[in-house]
Formats: C-alpha cells, structure tokens, sequence
C-alpha cells in the first residue's frame, strides 16, 4: 500500500435475527447499536491480539444515515535482532502497535465499506468474525437478565460478504481454460432479492425446512460469460467458490476471497472520522454501494426517526 493511497473493501452488511430472520434495522436499536458500543473485545485479554470497535457514532451524510467507527487489532511486533554497526545484535522486545481499519455502514441498505489505514489493518473477514462473536455475546448478556422469557432478544445470523467488483470477477476469469465446477453458497438475506431465478426456490425450501444455509452447484459450465455474469449478479447475495484447471493445466480453486472486492483511494495521511464524507464519495463512484430494495426502502424509512433520535 502505497503512501498517498488506501485499500477500500466493500461487503454487504447482512445480518438476521431469529427463526423469522427478521431483516438488521428490526433490532438496530436493541441489538446492532447497543452492541458496537459495548466496548466488547474479541481475544484473550490476557494475550495479543485483540479485536474490538472504538469511536463507534451514526451520523448523517448527505441526508443518509450511517454507523462509523474504527475496527482495532490491538497487538504487538515482536523484535529479535536489529542491525548494529553492521552486524546483526539479538535485541529481543516487544512493540505495541494497533492498526486500524474505519468502517461505515449504510443502514439503508445495509451495504458497507472498510477502509484499511495501513497494510497490517485487519479485513473484512476478521470484521465478520468479531461482528458476529460480539453480537452473540451482547444477546447472550441481554439475556441473563430478562426474567420474561417472552422479552429475549432473538440470536443473528451474521453473514458479512464481500461484494466482488465486476471487472476484477472478469480479471479472475481470464486465465481460466476451463471450469469444472461453480458452486454458490446461499443464506438468509435481510430485505434484499437475489436475482438468479433459482434462488428464490432456493430460499422458499431453506425456510421450510429451516436450514440457514445451502449450495447449489454447476457442473462443467461451458461459458465463461455465463459464470461471470451469474457471480456479478448475485455479487454480495451469495458466495462463489469455483474449481478450475488453469492456463498452465493446473486444478486450483478460486475461492470468494480471490474475487477483489477492493479498491484504492487517494489518500495521504492517517484516516479521521471527519474524512467519511469523502470516503462515501470514492465509494459510490464504483455504484455498488448505492443498491436498495423496495423493502429496505420501505423499512428504513419506517424507522429512520427512532435511529435519528440516537445521534448525539
């Protein structure tokens, strides 16, 4: 990563509560909100490192209400030798060190982008695994304390996916002779459609039979057009993972993290909460972002002024 230069990550911010898998902004004041700010730390805190949100707020953007904050990976460098007078010196110590990533969250359509200070911040994979460890532990806590079993917070169901850009899904592509297989993964998603026919049954039969996850899977797809356009289509709405024998002859697998979901910004210095304006701006140059279904549309504007109520 250069100096004058940051990665951004896009991903879709999908997350579900209970067997009704009831869409994010249901519990956003009772769940999602409450737990960013619960000062919660994924790790041993005993140990390094430890994941955790810090300067967590929602703020108004463009007439568009977002959640912010930094994502933290508290940790230490470890130095065995150093250089002296041109020879190498043992000089065991310890350097603390927390590369951050800024983090914001468009809660009307609930898609998000991760800007990563430095080369060390941590991704949107650790984001997804400290999301989901803290909201289980905020509900697990919540809990406890209820006496009316009726009154329970229901437990998330936390898929946080990147969104593949679709010239680097195409860039993926080139350097493929032939694909053995697609498989698509699917998941109970908050208020949005996903577009590939099949997946409406797909979804129809996963909530009958209450499963939280399934798979289909293409064998020897032909075209590669057809398979770029089916992962750009339901880019952030599922998970693809292929097996493919390269230009060289060889089997590998292209897994969803091969497929960039990134993009560099300008930028010249450490990121600060007064730069999320124009990180929104770079974001939305490339569209992604700016997606909404009907009824996110419909359930953001149903609760838009209890989340304005919590600015401050």
């Amino acid at each position: 990563m250069a100096d004058n230069e940051r990665i951004m990550h896009f991903a879709n911010f999908n997350v579900t509560f209970g067997p009704k898998e009831e869409p994010m902004l249901t519990h956003f004041e009772d769940i999602i909100f409450p737990a960013f700010l619960s000062d919660y730390k994924r790790g041993k805190l005993e140990e390094r490192p430890l994941f955790y949100m810090a300067d967590v707020y929602i703020k108004k953007i463009n007439d568009e209400l977002v959640l912010v904050g930094n994502y933290i990976k508290d940790t230490q460098y470890d130095v065995h030798t150093t250089i002296k007078d041109g020879e190498l010196v043992s000089t065991p110590t310890s350097v603390p060190t927390a590369p951050y990533s800024r983090f914001i969250i468009f809660l009307k359509n609930h898609r998000m982008i991760l800007v990563r200070n430095e080369s060390q911040s941590p991704d949107i994979r650790s984001f997804q695994a400290t999301v989901r460890s803290m909201l289980n532990d905020f509900i697990h806590k919540e809990n406890r304390k209820r006496t009316d079993k009726g009154q329970t917070l229901p437990h998330a169901l936390v898929n946080i996916v990147d969104i593949p850009l679709s010239k680097d899904i195409e860039a993926v592509l080139k350097d493929v002779s032939k694909i053995n297989w697609l498989q698509i993964r699917f998941f109970p998603l908050n208020n949005d459609i996903n577009p590939i026919p099949v997946a409406e049954d797909i979804d129809k039969q996963m909530k009958k039979m209450g499963s939280k996850h399934a798979h289909v899977q293409f064998k020897s797809p032909d075209s590669k057009a057809e398979v770029k356009d089916l992962i750009d289509r339901s880019s952030g709405l599922a998970v693809s993972t292929l097996e493919v024998i390269d230009a060289s002859g060889n089997k590998t697998k292209i897994k969803e993290e091969q497929f960039t979901s990134s993009t560099k910004i300008p930028f010249g210095r450490d990121i600060q909460p007064e730069d999320d304006g124009y990180i929104i701006d770079q974001a939305k140059k490339d569209g992604v972002v700016s997606i909404v279904s009907e009824a996110n549309r419909k359930l953001y504007d149903v609760v838009k002024g209890a989340i304005e109520r919590l600015i401050g």
